[in-house]
Formats: C-alpha cells, structure tokens, sequence
C-alpha cells in the first residue's frame, strides 16, 4: 500500500504593517492671489487756489432778483433764426474770453471746463423806468450741474493770481462787445463783428470750425465768477457785465 504524503500546514499570512502617519499629499504648486479689497472712488481734487466771490453773484442768475429799481430776467439764448436754444461748443476744455476787434485782450481761463456744448443763459436787467432801455446784466455759461458750494473769481492762465477783491483779473473792452469762444487753436486775432442792436448776442464762425460768442456789452473791464461744487468741479461761469452800482448791489426795492 501506498504512502501518502503528509501535507505540511498552511504559512499563516503576513499581516501588513500599518502606517504611524497617514501619507503626505503632494504640495500644491498653484499661486492663491490674496483677495482683492474693494475699491472706493478717487479722493476729489484739492479745491484751485482761487479767490472767493467778493459779491453774491448767484444774484445775477436768479430771476426776479432786485437791484434797486432794477429787477434780473433770465432765459435761454434762442438765436432768432433757430427755434431751440444755441450752445457753445467747448472742444478743448478750456474757454477764452476777448474783445473781438482788440486781439491782445485774448484771456483764456486757467480753470477747464470739460468738453461738451454748454448751455447759454442771458442774464437781463430791466428798468421800471420804461423809458430805460433793458441790458444784458451777465451771461451764464453752463458746463456742469448743481448744487453750487462756493463762489470763487475766474482766474486767468498766464497771470498771478489775484490777493484781494481790489485787484480781481478783467478783460479789457474797447468795441461795445465781448466774445466767448473755445480756446483750443488760440487767439483768431480781430473778429468783425456788426454794429450792436439791443441785446441780442451774435454767433460768429470761424474758419477753424469754431464758434464765437458775442454780446454786446458797455466798454470797462469785466470781471467772470465760477460756480463749484462740493468736489470743486465747475457749474458754470458767470461774466458780469458791471452795469450795476455798488448802491444798486446793496439795496433790494421790492
């Protein structure tokens, strides 16, 4: 009989060892950027430099104001020929100002006024004399929007600025007429302008697309205000015509 070969006993199987540490997972290599804080608006420009109205020009703009027998009328210029009313176009973003028939009375102002076609607003004093013919008290160039801060004196480029309402910066005129224009290509030298009819502005081309204001006005030196809100940016520019006396200024007839 056969022999049968004893099997020999299983091997027990190997137990595996567990880890002590769990096995590191492999560095990032992508760069996390810090949150982007949120950005606030520009801090507004330091306020110009410039000297404060010495008189309460808002006066001139407002209607039914009184200067002693005197009483302001205001409306939009609308040039008889047109039936809405004309704009200055203002290229550049700066204006000047000038006797058209005297070129070195060219001032053009340091403070900009932005680009864009700015309304035209004639500021009108009437008599209750009807014998006394009315005038063109200022005209009011408007290049932003309200509500006015301050009332400061328009300075002009080139020139010092002014340490006392005594010596306030002017144009000089001579013709009967000062004029507005972009000051964007200079000076246009001697404009022609008509003889003045009443106070009736006049519209000017010139060759180099643009358009000169002029207003018929006494002869003196002018003054010009700007209007400023709260972050210093213009509203407007007021260009006294100076036909009122200091006594007219202080008294208010009702």
């Amino acid at each position: 009989m056969a022999k049968t070969k004893a099997k020999s006993p299983a091997k027990p199987a190997k137990l595996v060892k567990k880890s002590a540490k769990p096995a590191k997972a492999p560095k990032s290599t992508r760069v996390t950027k810090p949150a982007a804080l949120p950005v606030g608006p520009p801090p507004p420009p330091p306020p110009r430099d410039e000297l404060s109205a010495p008189r309460d020009i808002s006066r001139l703009t407002r209607y039914g104001e009184r200067f002693g027998a005197h009483k302001i009328d205001v409306r939009m210029w609308t040039p008889p020929s047109s039936p809405q009313p004309t704009q200055l176009p203002v290229a550049s973003g700066s204006l000047a100002i000038f006797d058209p028939a005297a070129p070195k009375s060219w001032r053009v102002f340091d403070r900009p006024t932005g680009s864009g076609h700015f309304r035209i607003m004639l500021s009108i004093a009437r008599s209750d004399d009807a014998k006394i013919k009315e005038r063109l008290a200022a005209v009011v160039i408007h290049c932003g929007r309200p509500p006015i801060a301050r009332w400061t004196v328009a300075h002009y480029k080139g020139q010092k600025a002014p340490k006392s309402a005594d010596a306030l910066p002017r144009c000089p005129v001579t013709s009967g007429y000062v004029a507005l224009v972009d000051a964007g290509s200079g000076s246009p030298g001697a404009v022609a302008v008509p003889p003045s009819e009443g106070i009736q502005p006049i519209e000017i081309p010139l060759t180099d697309g643009r358009r000169v204001l002029a207003l018929p006005c006494s002869n003196g030196d002018l003054a010009a205000y700007w209007a400023v809100d709260a972050q210093d940016k213009p509203i407007c520019i007021v260009i006294d015509f100076d036909v009122f006396t200091q006594k007219d200024w202080k008294s208010r007839a009702t």
